[in-house]
């Protein structure tokens, strides 16, 4: 009967695990494709900011969506 309360508890958690780690994969945010220019001179840091600072200017000036939840693509 104790072994049998074991499995059931490893079980119980292993699900609460599972369910936990989709939740925070669901969570994340995610951009759509998105295509914009950017230009820099520098290193692969420079190269980043630039990126960032260009898809922030592109999402303002209404040409690329903003980021969201990875779960709105599961909305069909």
């Amino acid at each position: 009967m104790i072994s049998w309360i074991a499995a059931d508890n490893r079980r119980l958690v292993f699900i609460v695990c599972v369910i936990a780690a989709l939740g925070l994969f669901s969570a994340q945010t995610v951009r759509p494709s998105c295509t914009y220019v950017v230009m820099w001179s520098g290193g692969e840091a420079q190269e980043r900011e630039a990126a960032e600072r260009g898809y922030k200017e592109a999402v303002a000036a209404g040409n690329c969506a903003p980021p969201h939840p990875r779960w709105q693509f599961w909305r069909g």
